[in-house]
């Protein structure tokens, strides 16, 4: 079984990753 702690540490990491493409991607279309 996996530690919850560590689950939503994934859970977390993978939130800041999406937000951070997702500005990165706006940006860009900005940008361009």
């Amino acid at each position: 079984m996996r530690c919850p702690l560590q689950s939503e540490f994934e859970a977390a990491l993978t939130a800041i990753l999406l937000r951070a493409v997702h500005r990165f991607l706006s940006a860009f279309k900005n940008y361009v």
